[in-house]
């Protein structure tokens, strides 16, 4: 695999976008080898490469090339070169940039993701439950043992009865007619997900467990409904999976969120439109 380069130009018509570096595979600074994009077919604006991998750190710079050979730089601040960051040079990543400004984004792989929130999950399993935290910090006088202590009843003791009280003894019926959910009513709420933060967009990504989504009719069980802040997924199945993410780190243009359903990879990609295009350190408000 290769990363992906993702630059926006809305530069003058008939002009296209190109790179060159210090790197061999960009042409080695020589204008006469530069590396031309493809303008994205759903959006003009958006010029598209996939390139070998760069040596992390190496400089590069965009440019427009003209009909008739002509190379223009683009302008950065104090005549700067622009570096590949280490981080991004990964097969899979898609980095993405304006023309003539010096900011960047990254986005990583999908196979990247998947393996961190497999990290994650297995830092959380090694944590333990709260119970036995409790017990390992505070022993005998834990919650647990304090509910599981036998006490004797004395001979000459008075028991007083009565409705709301508890004495002991056998179990005694309440109310019946009670019934248990139903598989079809139960709820399971989804706690693993991953997300990365792009110029314009945020992405979610929700594992799900293989097969829960069919394979043909996978968009039609799944519903996701967006305001400013926060992003609720249900997926329809037995039993119905939920993800409720609140407080969101910036306000979303709800109109222009999107859900993909990719049933082959068992995930749900939310795409989150951001209202100010500015970087998310973080996914939700603390």
């Amino acid at each position: 695999m290769a990363l992906r380069l993702e630059v926006t130009y809305c530069g003058a018509p008939g002009c296209c976008v190109g790179v060159v570096g210090s790197d061999p595979a960009l042409g080695a600074w020589d204008t006469s080898k530069v590396v031309r994009l493809s303008p994205d077919q759903d959006d003009p604006s958006k010029w598209l490469a996939d390139l070998p991998l760069p040596s992390p750190e190496s400089e590069f710079k965009l440019v427009t090339a003209q009909a008739d050979g002509q190379v223009q730089w683009e302008e950065l601040p104090e005549n700067s070169n622009r570096r590949f960051p280490a981080r991004c040079v990964s097969a899979g990543c898609t980095l993405r940039m304006q023309f003539g400004e010096p900011r960047m984004a990254i986005e990583a792989s999908a196979e990247e993701i998947e393996a961190n929130a497999r990290a994650t999950r297995r830092m959380e399993d090694r944590q333990g439950s709260a119970l036995q935290a409790n017990v390992d910090r505070k022993g005998d006088n834990a919650y647990y043992f304090a509910h599981n202590r036998h006490f004797e009843v004395p001979a000459d003791a008075k028991v007083i009865s009565g409705p709301g009280l508890i004495t002991g003894g056998a179990p005694v019926l309440i109310e019946a007619g009670a019934v248990m959910g139903s598989e079809q009513d139960r709820t399971v709420w989804l706690k693993d997900y991953s997300w990365s933060d792009s110029s314009g967009k945020v992405k979610v990504y929700v594992p799900v467990p293989e097969g829960l989504l069919p394979a043909d009719g996978a968009q039609d069980v799944v519903q996701c409904e967006y305001t400013s802040t926060q992003v609720e997924l249900t997926i329809n199945c037995k039993p119905r999976q939920r993800l409720k993410i609140e407080k969101l780190n910036g306000e979303l243009v709800v109109d222009k969120c999107t859900t993909r359903v990719e049933a082959h990879k068992n995930r749900i990609v939310l795409q989150l439109a951001k209202k100010r295009e500015t970087t998310w350190y973080n996914l939700t408000k603390k």
